[in-house]
């Protein structure tokens, strides 16, 4: 049986410290509820648009509404990672940009910190085209009632300079996934040295032969402390984004581990 979490590690840090919603095999509700007194935020996972199962219908809303006034927590929202908004076929991208709405809409009440975006390449075409399709799906969230702020584009395996210009044209923040620039061998030091000012959420995981969402315990020290060393200086969310409850534990031992190392 999975071990429970006994310590909190609330205000713990200067930035927010969050994790997933689903660390424990079970539903979103009761993950919220047992995770709750121990982060400062949870990061609810939204990764599948299909089948009503797997977004959050009205009551677990109301849920979720009362677990963050009861408790006290905060919620950041990781929207569908399976919606292509710059997608050739002009019927996925409106049915994506549906769904995305249909979600803001329906968590505003919860006033999430960020909703973090990806925008996945399929069916992408020339690169150019690619970035005109994502600007006129940019254009039409920039219409919705959330500040382009607290919209966060993830970094994924291409290189997010593709992508720069659109995410500074339109205002939206940054998501660092430091397992995602990992796993695809891009420059850790370079994401932070140019993206790091605008950059309002961390993911944070470890990487093992190819394979990410690790505890943190399994990132080189290299890149741990190149890590600590800019979260000493972060006001934003820290999301450590494991699915496990012993990769969550791993990481927070290694994560307060590092910290008590730092220079106070």
């Amino acid at each position: 049986m999975a071990q429970e979490l006994f310590r909190s590690y609330r205000r713990l840090f200067p930035f927010k410290l969050a994790t997933t919603s689903y660390i424990y095999p079970d539903y979103l509700i009761p993950n919220v509820a047992k995770l709750a007194p121990f982060f400062d935020e949870i990061e609810l996972v939204l990764f599948e648009s299909h089948g009503q199962d797997n977004l959050p219908d009205e009551e677990q809303i109301e849920s979720l509404r009362d677990v963050r006034l009861q408790q006290g927590i905060d919620f950041n929202i990781h929207l569908p990672i399976d919606l292509y908004l710059g997608d050739a076929d002009e019927k996925v991208r409106t049915s994506g940009l549906s769904t995305i709405k249909k979600i803001v809409e329906m968590t505003l009440c919860l006033n999430p910190s960020v909703y973090t975006l990806h925008l996945e390449q399929k069916n992408q075409g020339e690169l150019e085209d690619w970035q005109s399709r994502l600007i006129r799906s940019m254009e039409e969230v920039c219409g919705w009632s959330v500040d382009p702020k607290r919209i966060t584009i993830e970094t994924l395996g291409y290189p997010f300079e593709w992508i720069e210009e659109i995410v500074r044209h339109f205002g939206f923040s940054i998501c660092l996934d430091i397992g995602h620039i990992l796993v695809s061998g891009q420059d850790l030091k370079c994401h932070f040295e140019k993206y790091f000012s605008r950059t309002s959420t961390i993911h944070l995981h470890g990487v093992e032969d190819g394979v990410d969402h690790l505890g943190i315990d399994r990132l080189t020290d290299s890149a741990l402390n190149l890590i600590m060393d800019r979260l000493s200086n972060f006001r934003g969310t820290v999301s450590i984004e494991v699915f496990s409850i012993d990769e969550l534990k791993r990481s927070l031992v290694t994560l307060e581990e590092e910290w008590r190392r730092r220079p106070s």
